[in-house]
């Protein structure tokens, strides 16, 4: 499954439990303009814990055209050392998908499974590898219009890759107006999918503004991306040989579809190099295509799935 398509067929359930932090929110997080202390998250809807480290969350408003862009972040930080650990700003991809993804289902500060009875809120529990174990991490919605983060006048949805990082740096100067006590801070961008072309623009600005002396001053060290889409040539032609490579296809697959595609994978030039690109599709169809390493199954559908012979015996599943 694709990523976008995983972002479009969330689980009612998650989709319950964003509801009801977004009702949390609206409940106990400051406007636009408040300080930091009034953004502080105390509780959260299934989690009956101390919360290990402080959450934050809110609204930073930048300029528009025409009014105001509110972009929306929560903001965790390290349980190990806030003073002194990497600020990390998390951006999802899509383009579209909202940052709550990274925050749910993968290294945000919680797990959680289904409530009792059917249909009501999931229980939260603390997650052993959340990356704020080691660092104070922001989740922002972005760009405008994804998420939580919106406008009042709809022209301001309107975008491109160029503008949302510009955007997103307007937010950053912002943040760290309210949050000056992490200015000093190592800075990282992180994001995974999409984020392969908002993550370099975004570092690209951010390096312009340290450049001319824009003020307040961010102590950037770099940026991590995973799972990175950056062009459609250079994505497209990878696959094939990456699965050659890690042993997922067989040596005849291989050089079928480098006799009949010419190394021209991303846009087959006849019906023989399709017919043998879909070769190598199904044969790697049952793998997690973000960790081929890992299971990819939720249900059993995909668990049928994952038995594809064609895979390698140690990528099947165990028991």
């Amino acid at each position: 499954m694709s990523f976008e398509n995983f972002c479009a067929c969330a689980d009612v359930v998650i989709l319950k439990f964003i509801c009801s932090i977004i009702l949390a929110l609206l409940l106990t997080v400051s406007s636009v303009r408040a300080a930091p202390k009034e953004s502080l998250i105390t509780s959260l809807p299934g989690f009956d814990g101390t919360l290990p480290s402080e959450h934050y969350a809110g609204y930073v408003a930048i300029d528009g055209n025409p009014g105001k862009k509110n972009l929306f972040y929560y903001f965790i930080a390290s349980e190990r050392n806030p003073s002194k650990d990497p600020v990390v700003l998390w951006l999802n991809g899509g383009p579209g998908c909202s940052s709550f993804d990274g925050f749910i289902y993968e290294h945000g500060p919680f797990q959680f499974h289904a409530g009792e009875p059917k249909g009501s809120l999931p229980v939260l529990h603390l997650n052993q590898f959340s990356w704020s174990k080691v660092s104070n991490i922001i989740y922002l919605e972005s760009p405008c219009g994804v998420g939580l983060s919106y406008s009042d006048n709809p022209k301001n949805y309107v975008t491109g890759d160029l503008k949302t990082a510009s955007d997103t740096h307007a937010f950053l100067l912002k943040w760290f107006e309210l949050y000056p006590e992490f200015l000093s801070n190592p800075f990282y961008i992180s994001g995974e999918s999409y984020a392969g072309v908002y993550v370099p623009t975004l570092a690209s600005e951010v390096v312009k503004g340290i450049q001319i002396g824009e003020m307040p001053l961010i102590n950037f060290k770099g940026y991590m991306v995973g799972n990175g889409a950056t062009d459609e040539k250079f994505d497209g032609n990878a696959l094939v040989p990456f699965a050659f490579g890690m042993g997922l296809i067989s040596s005849d697959i291989y050089e079928a579809c480098q006799t009949t595609c010419g190394g021209k994978f991303y846009d087959p030039l006849s019906e023989t190099c399709e017919t043998n690109l879909e070769k190598v599709e199904q044969a790697v169809s049952g793998l997690n295509e973000y960790d081929i390493l890992e299971p990819c199954y939720r249900n059993s559908e995909t668990k049928n799935e994952s038995e594809n012979t064609n895979m390698p015996l140690a990528f099947h599943p165990m028991g």
